[in-house]
């Protein structure tokens, strides 16, 4: 028997043989049974390493270090371990287990060299020798009083909730990593997972679990590992990972899996920057098609002082550049996604990777992994090598579980693997159980893309409360805030957002139970965050003891009377105080503290966020008709007007400084969507159209572009539309610009060929498309104005029910190649449903020639296309 102790001796590690040579290890905290009698072993096509071990020697060794990472969950990780190494022949086949014992876990790997006696792992290196794996024999035998299980139904990309069981109902199935477990009768926590599978070349699957009732586990290969894996000598699999903590902050603050794997041994990281990033797809899933709607982001991230925007899917080679141009000029990096299997081949990678860091894009998020096969364990590795030779920072979504690669790939700043607010879309989840759950699951093993504070959509089911504590709650290196710009600007928690670092300096949850509540605090410095996030209505007293001395302002942000309601109070306290909040079912609060001198973060002031609007609240405007003023709490004034029946609101005195085109910013609140007429100085009114605020007192902004006189004006606002529901106004803004105006030319001015023809949208008498685009289809538009030579904006208002590409040829130019995405979301395909993309190109003054076609593959149906002139001052006019 071997042992090995934890360097404060708490925990203890056995390990044995039994009469057939056969390896187990066991593990004790304080003298209490963690893990009991334990296999170890493989099996390979080299011999069945299950038995026949055969002692050759044992090595110990301390390792000792600190290091700190530019994305972390605290400014130093702390490595300590003690380490034993057995070396055994089995077989006349070398093989070791490395053994390494924390004060907060174990962790063991395999390594296998390739011939008899005393050959290591390094001398069978000299003669490659090819091998398959078929399994592991490890498993984890817990004892009866581990009998409270967080477990995860196996899924491949993750994103599933943790589910609370025992280990009958548990039975005999597939979970994912990691796992969960809790003994009330010892007061400890152990979770279950592996480290070190991105970063080895594709030299292993990655692993999940499998469950016996009576309390054992084992590693078994992901289900997409359909023969037994490659693999040459020498080999070192992943290591197998056990923590034990006695509290849940121990457990949060665990770094096993990065202390297992390799150092990063770049000279530069400076590139690596966390970021607070702002994304359109969310709560408009084309909107990455929009270069004016991405450029709009950019200049609400430069106001805020955010850190980044990431462009989803259907953006376009054609502008990406110009928009990271336009970003860096703000002082805000731009994020590109991608699907992995654009570049899931070097020969892909290679020719992509390269461009798109040379556009100035500063990292990618990957998407659509869905396999834990050893391929794509190599496919992970391969784009991560490339883009850190491009110094482009990492998010990888669709993906497997983290396993500590970040501190070999210190560019990887986050990871999905998570059930997260991107659901919302499709599904009822995520509620407020596996919001609370995370926090000691998932978000444990590494950054976790979850996309937090979200409350503009009608199936939330938690409060705004909520949504901001999970700001504070979950850790992510690019921590992406997923509701957009229209819903952010209007909202109270945007300043404490505005308030968040994109990197901290330590964590302590100061109250959680998994499932049931989660109180974290993060500190940056010396400003501290606290994020609270509930299942049940309560009431949480929170001591400040982590505050050294002194006093201290304390903005606290709690649930309102309802869920679409958030408080603001500030208060100064001490760190012999505490802060008691009242929260709601399925609510929330977050808490920043600080000397109170520090100013809000914010940049660039332009463009979308102009610095010279004029904002006219509704508390001075004139009530016509029936219009009514109403409470609010979420309003700016503490009221706003609802605009009932024949009611309207007359804006007065609105003073401009030029006659012509501006932009009038709405601040609406509507649960539905619904209409409104603007009448400017007596005339005609024109109709907006306003989407849904999320609640009736929550409110949103909409634009809406104008054209006033020199001097003063008057706004009249009115409802528009019998049967749809009366929006409410708290304010408006008048911004002293407007974006460039459209030309349009519908399908019915276009020269069909080709087989291509008109029909009707969905019966509709007046609005037509061209159909039949595509494999030798065309429309051409012959004769398309410019005022000026130079680049313009085309807009491609069109219909399809899927992803397609389009030929987009200029004149006499090489065709322009773009994609398309599906107009009708995430429901049956739908024909009838318009989308837009813009693409740029370039014109000649005078009469242009468009050509839209595919020789080979069928094209989205035209409805119409539009020209608007392109200029870097942000097209004003």
């Amino acid at each position: 028997m071997w042992k090995l102790v934890s360097p404060d001796r708490k925990l203890a590690l056995s390990v044995f043989q039994d009469e057939e040579k056969g390896l187990y290890y066991s593990l004790a905290s304080d003298g209490r049974d963690v893990l009991g009698r334990s296999r170890l072993g493989m099996a390979t096509s080299l011999g069945d390493l299950r038995t026949g071990y055969s002692f050759i020697r044992s090595e110990e060794s301390a390792i000792s270090e600190r290091y700190s990472l530019p994305v972390s969950k605290k400014s130093v990780y702390v490595n300590e371990a003690n380490e034993l190494a057995l070396h055994f022949e089995v077989e006349r086949l070398a093989v070791s287990v490395c053994f390494r014992l924390f004060d907060d876990g174990l962790a063991f790997r395999y390594a296998i060299g390739g011939d008899s006696g005393e050959v290591t792992v390094e001398r069978a290196a000299e003669g490659a020798q090819t091998f398959r794996i078929y399994g592991e024999y490890t498993d984890f035998d817990f004892p009866k009083t581990y009998d409270d299980l967080w477990l995860q139904d196996w899924v491949n990309t993750y994103e599933g909730t943790y589910n609370r069981c025992g280990w009958e109902k548990a039975g005999r199935r597939d979970y994912g990593m990691p796992a969960l477990l809790h003994s009330a009768e010892d007061s400890r926590w152990a979770m279950i997972t592996e480290a070190g599978i991105l970063n080895t070349g594709g030299s292993y699957c990655s692993s999940h679990l499998q469950t016996e009732p009576d309390g054992r586990m084992k590693i078994a290969f992901a289900p997409e590992q359909l023969e037994p894996m490659k693999a040459e000598l020498p080999l070192a699999t992943p290591w197998r990972i056990v923590t034990v903590c006695d509290t849940l902050d121990q457990l949060v603050n665990s770094t096993l899996n990065y202390n297992l794997n390799p150092p990063c041994d770049w000279e530069d990281t400076s590139w690596i920057k966390p970021a607070r990033s702002i994304w359109s797809w969310w709560a408009f899933e084309n909107g990455a098609q929009l270069y004016s709607e991405q450029k709009r982001y950019v200049d609400f991230a430069a106001a805020m002082g955010f850190e980044a925007i990431t462009v989803d899917a259907g953006w376009d080679d054609s502008w990406v550049k110009d928009l990271c141009d336009y970003g860096r000029a703000r002082g805000v990096d731009v994020w590109l996604w991608s699907d992995m299997q654009a570049i899931d081949t070097l020969e892909k990678a290679q020719e992509k990777i390269p461009r798109w860091a040379a556009w100035g894009v500063v990292g990618l998020k990957v998407d659509f992994f869905m396999n834990d096969s050893q391929h794509t364990m190599w496919q992970y590795n391969m784009i991560a090598d490339l883009m850190t030779a491009h110094k482009l920072m990492i998010n990888f979504h669709g993906s497997t579980k983290p396993a500590g690669e970040g501190r070999t790939y210190p560019n990887i700043m986050t990871a999905e693997g998570i059930l997260g607010l991107e659901h919302y879309k499709w599904s009822g989840l995520p509620h407020a159980v596996h919001n609370c759950t995370v926090p000691f699951t998932r978000n444990v093993v590494g950054p976790m893309d979850y996309t937090v504070t979200g409350f503009s959509n009608l199936n939330r089911n938690t409060t705004q409360g909520h949504q901001l504590a999970l700001s504070v709650v979950y850790d992510s290196g690019v921590q992406h805030f997923a509701d957009s710009i229209y819903a952010y600007e209007a909202w109270k928690g945007t300043e404490f957002m505005r308030r968040l670092p994109a990197r901290f300096d330590e964590v302590k949850v100061l109250s959680g139970f998994p499932g049931d509540h989660a109180v974290l605090m993060r500190r940056a410095d010396q400003e501290w965050f606290v994020g609270g996030i509930v299942t049940s209505a309560r009431s949480l007293t929170l001591s400040l003891d982590f505050l050294p001395e002194g006093e201290y302002e304390v903005e606290i942000y709690r649930d309102g009377k309802n869920g679409d309601v958030l408080k603001k109070e500030v208060r100064r306290l001490t760190s012999r105080d505490s802060v008691s909040v009242q929260s709601l079912d399925s609510g929330g609060f977050a808490l920043y503290i600080s000397d109170g001198q520090h100013a809000l973060k914010s940049g660039v002031q332009g463009g979308y966020m102009d610095a010279d609007a004029k904002t006219y609240s509704s508390l001075d405007a004139v009530l016509r008709g029936s219009a009514d003023r109403v409470a609010c709490e979420n309003a700016a004034g503490g009221s706003a007007v609802r605009l009932g029946g024949d009611g309207g609101l007359a804006f007065e005195g609105i003073v401009a400084e030029r006659e012509g085109r501006h932009t009038l910013r709405l601040f609406d609140l509507s649960a539905a969507p619904s209409s409104l007429r603007v009448s400017v100085n007596g005339g005609e009114p024109q109709v907006a159209r306003l989407e849904s605020s999320g609640g009736d007192e929550v409110v949103r902004t909409s634009d809406v572009v104008v054209t006033l006189r020199q001097g003063e004006n008057t706004i009249v606002l009115g409802r528009s539309g019998d049967g749809e529901p009366a929006p409410g106004i708290d304010q408006i803004r008048v911004i002293g610009w407007a974006p460039y105006e459209d030309t349009y030319y519908p399908a019915e001015t276009g020269l069909l060929a080709g087989g291509a023809g008109l029909s009707h949208v969905d019966g509709a008498a007046g609005l037509r498309k061209a159909v039949g685009i595509g494999r030798g289809g065309s429309i051409t538009f012959g004769s398309v104005m410019a005022d000026v030579d130079g680049e313009h904006i085309l807009t491609l208002d069109y219909y399809s029910g899927e992803n397609r590409p389009l030929l987009i040829a200029v004149n006499d130019e090489p065709p322009i190649r773009s994609v398309l995405f599906n107009t009708g979301g995430w429901g049956p395909a739908r024909w009838d449903i318009s989308g837009i993309k813009e693409v740029k190109i370039r014109l000649k003054k005078g009469a242009n020639r468009i050509k839209l076609y595919h020789d080979e593959e069928l094209a989205p149906e035209i409805g119409r296309i539009g020209l608007r002139l392109e200029k870097s001052s942000g097209g004003r006019r």
